[in-house]
């Protein structure tokens, strides 16, 4: 049987990090909620980011290449 893919996307990690901004936001989020909503926020961040850095470089090594090619 194949291995499903469970990974999010970039963009359903992005709105579940707007879910929990939204909450954080929200004056009555249970302090049960707050301290696990902020590790998940905090990893959330971290995730996008890496995969925007994942994505820029390969943006630039395609471009490069582009230019290595024209020359």
């Amino acid at each position: 049987m194949a291995k499903k893919n469970t990974e999010k996307t970039y963009e359903e990690k992005v709105g579940e990090l707007e879910e929990i901004l939204h909450r954080l936001d929200d004056a009555e989020t249970p302090i049960d909620t707050l301290a696990s909503d902020v590790k998940k926020g905090a990893s959330l961040i971290k995730e996008l980011d890496s995969k925007l850095r994942e994505v820029e470089a390969q943006v630039r090594d395609a471009f490069a290449e582009l230019e290595t090619e024209a020359t």
